[in-house]
């Protein structure tokens, strides 16, 4: 009686967790492959990181030497890949679009950075953080979108400054 108990005790906690796990699994390798895809694709640039981040089938990164930014949206037609020289970049602003649904809870449905450039005749270019169509659930974009436009903000300022010292 009390092995039985104990075999359907641990049964039943496995059929709980293992599912869990296999989940956090499956996250980790899709992040994990994503990863990989984009910094095979950025090799042939040559460029190293030392600020990047995956999410979502997305890739942004920074390169060492504070140069270049870099963003890679992998789709299952043809990857978007932007490669922009910071010392091209005038200003970048959050552009965030949220929808009202039936339940009357307001959601985020798009959430984009774009950047302006010094050049007039280059157009805007705008780097998607989410989007609904793409992905159902938020992964702190909002804070992520608001990092990344610090740290481009940040070396702005440093380029500007180096330009203006010399």
């Amino acid at each position: 009686m009390k092995i039985s108990f104990s075999l359907l005790a641990i049964l039943v906690t496995l059929s709980v967790f293992v599912p869990f796990f296999i989940f956090i699994f499956k996250g980790l390798n899709n992040t994990t492959k994503t990863k990989h895809k984009a910094e095979n694709l950025l090799k042939s640039n040559g460029f190293k990181y030392n600020q990047k981040e995956v999410w979502n089938n997305k890739f942004i990164g920074l390169t060492e030497d504070k140069k270049v930014l870099s963003y890679v949206a992998f789709k299952p037609d043809e990857n978007q890949v932007l490669n922009l020289e910071l010392s091209e970049i005038k200003s970048c602003e959050v552009i965030s679009d949220y929808k009202k649904d039936i339940d009357k809870i307001t959601r985020l449905k798009h959430l984009d950075l774009k950047i302006w450039f010094y050049t007039p005749n280059k157009e805007a270019v705008v780097i998607s953080f989410f989007d609904t169509d793409e992905a159902f659930t938020e992964d702190y974009e909002a804070r992520r979108i608001e990092n990344w436009k610090d740290i481009i903000d940040n070396n702005l300022k440093v380029t500007v400054n180096a330009k203006m010292a010399s």
